[in-house]
């Protein structure tokens, strides 16, 4: 008896030293990038005339702190004010030594044009923006200095099928002109629950001023409302080691991402047939290292008016899992390596400056390739290598107005035709040969489709060969409802993520401007690229908002008018277009 009463003795003791853990605030909590916290403060910022702060997320709760206290609430209009509160409110979080949230969305999906829009990727709300019918989050703050997160989502998959001409393909995004977010609800079945999850699932520790973070989430680097260069926010996922530093005027970030190296899904089609080949499935074993690395610094200047940041990094490829340390120091200048049989280098400069209160002007620039002195020039040499540029320039507003804040942005990019491609090492790439390319694989499992690999840009997410004009403008009372509409017209070329790069000694790839109206080298995705002949426009008219109905129950839509000419960039194809619609209502208890 006394036995029993000595356990219980301790094992209460162990519950109240850990509840008494959990009592002192936990600033260790990870924000996502797509964070309310985080947006509020941002434009608070610009509100109140301070240049942006830290455009590398996802942030730790210490690490918004340090940006709100920067913030003078007693010099804030009402609506300002309130998101200050908001803020505040939400980084009042960490008191328990854990907390479950169970949410339960129900979406509906409709959309006017079954015979042309048919794919996820031609969805404007895509896959990553979808919410699980059935959420099941679980948050751990087992002492003061670390934190814990799981999301486990019961939803349907990305891809239910697959065929020769198409590769991976489902029946819930276009061939039904009406679809939900419910499982087993037709056309879905059974067999198109989704077990990849979790898509964001990490631990965390911390102190003042650092953070560290491993495991799954989000990344995104740089202010950019249409995407941003070296990382963006439309990946589903990053398998990540992040470490982050921060001061009043200075933050430098270390970051790691890993994904499937392109030897295990390499050829994507059949050169001969031209039908896509399977990815595979669960018993291939992985072959292979290929990682993002990359650090990045931040200024703050001029007494908070202006931002500066400068990130350099590396793809790094592998075939038989050789990695050299050396190429992870933290202070390295990676394109001083000169292993380019195994690594390709980006550098990205950033510029923010609010010259009033409620006006901030930014741009980014990246540099993928280009000529050294010395060096053979593109235009003037045929065994120049072609240029990777990519430049961006935007103004963002944010105006105080009643119990909210109005907001809006003007933005513009151009990404040149080879940005983000290259060869594998040996400066002649071709057909259904892989390269060093700045494009990454996102690795999932469907019951039917079987292990897929979805492509996608790892910066822009348009890619090269783009201009892109995109204007966005709205309204919120944070923690109450918001409404926006966005304007988003692209111009692109003939070039995409399956270009061949264009190798050493083919003058007609060096000289080639944004965008492209031939495709000159040839095509890991389409056997047919010779019949590209124009400029593909899209024109995306779009409104989205939300509206909290109870504490914890939110309404919310999105309405999108699509139209393409020149689709497939071929003048021959009529145009196409159409109307997108998501509606739904999310219940978190």
């Amino acid at each position: 008896m006394m036995k029993r009463l000595s356990i219980l003795a301790i094992l209460l003791g162990c519950v109240a030293a850990l509840f008494a853990q959990g009592a002192e605030r936990n600033l260790q909590k990870i924000y996502p990038v797509d964070s309310e916290v985080y947006e509020a403060i941002s434009l608070l910022y610009v509100t109140q005339g301070l240049a942006l702060p830290s455009t590398s997320g996802p942030w730790s709760g210490d690490e918004l702190l340090g940006m709100l206290e920067k913030v003078d609430r007693s010099k804030l209009a009402q609506g300002a004010a309130a998101a200050y509160d908001f803020v505040q409110a939400s980084l009042d979080e960490g008191h328990k030594p854990f907390k479950f949230d169970v949410s339960v969305a129900v979406e509906g999906y409709y959309h006017t044009d079954t015979a042309n829009f048919k794919s996820e990727s031609q969805w404007i709300r895509g896959f990553d923006e979808r919410s699980p019918f059935l959420d099941i989050v679980l948050e751990t703050w087992p002492a003061k200095n670390f934190y814990g997160y799981s999301s486990l989502g019961v939803q349907n998959s990305r891809y239910n099928g697959e065929t020769a001409a198409d590769g991976p393909t489902s029946t819930l995004w276009g061939a039904n002109a009406l679809t939900t977010n419910l499982p087993m609800v037709p056309p879905a079945i059974i067999t198109d629950l989704d077990f990849s999850i979790p898509c964001r699932a990490f631990g965390s520790v911390g102190g003042k001023g650092w953070n560290l973070q491993v495991g799954r989430d989000k990344l995104s680097w740089g202010p950019g409302k249409s995407g941003n260069f070296v990382i963006g926010d439309h990946l589903l996922y990053h398998n990540v080691g992040k470490l982050a530093t921060y001061g009043k005027n200075f933050k430098y970030s270390f970051t790691t991402s890993f994904f499937p190296h392109p030897q295990n899904y390499y050829p994507i089609i059949n050169s001969g047939t031209g039908d896509f080949i399977n990815g595979g499935n669960q018993d291939q074993v992985m072959r292979g290292l290929n990682m993002f690395i990359g650090h990045r610094l931040e200024w703050r200047l001029f007494k908070d008016k202006a931002g500066f940041a400068l990130s350099e990094a590396i793809m790094y490829q592998s075939a038989d899992n050789t990695l050299d340390l050396f190429i992870l120091s933290p202070a390295a200048i990676f394109h001083n390596y000169y292993i380019r049989g195994n690594a390709n280098s980006i550098i990205s400069l950033e510029v923010d400056y609010t010259p009033i209160k409620g006006v901030n002007l930014y741009g980014q620039m990246a540099v993928d390739e280009f000529p050294l002195p010395g060096e053979p020039v593109p235009g003037a040499d045929p065994l120049a290598l072609p240029n990777g540029f990519g430049f961006m320039a935007g103004v963002k507003f944010s105006q105080p107005l009643g119990k909210g804040i109005a907001f809006g942005s003007v933005e513009w990019a151009k990404t040149d035709p080879f940005l983000y491609l290259r060869d594998n090492g040996d400066r002649d790439q071709d057909q259904d040969e892989y390269g060093i390319n700045w494009i990454v694989a996102e690795r999932e499992f469907a019951n039917l489709a079987g292990v897929t690999y979805t492509e996608q840009f790892l910066g822009y997410q348009y890619g090269g060969d783009a201009i892109v004009y995109n204007v966005n403008g709205g309204y919120k009372v944070f923690g109450k409802w918001s409404a926006e509409g966005n304007f988003f017209y692209m111009l692109h070329g003939t070039h995409d993520k399956w270009t061949v790069w264009g190798a050493q000694g083919d003058a007609a790839s060096d000289t080639q401007t944004t965008p492209t109206t031939t495709h000159v080298t040839e095509n890991n995705g389409d056997l047919n690229y010779g019949l590209r002949n124009a400029v593909s426009k899209t024109l995306v008219l779009g409104v989205r908002g939300s509206y909290s109905l109870l504490k914890n129950l939110k309404a919310y839509g999105q309405l999108d008018y699509i139209n393409i000419v020149n689709p497939g960039n071929i003048s021959s194809n009529p145009a196409i277009s159409d109307i997108q619609l998501t509606a739904g209502v999310k219940y978190t208890f």
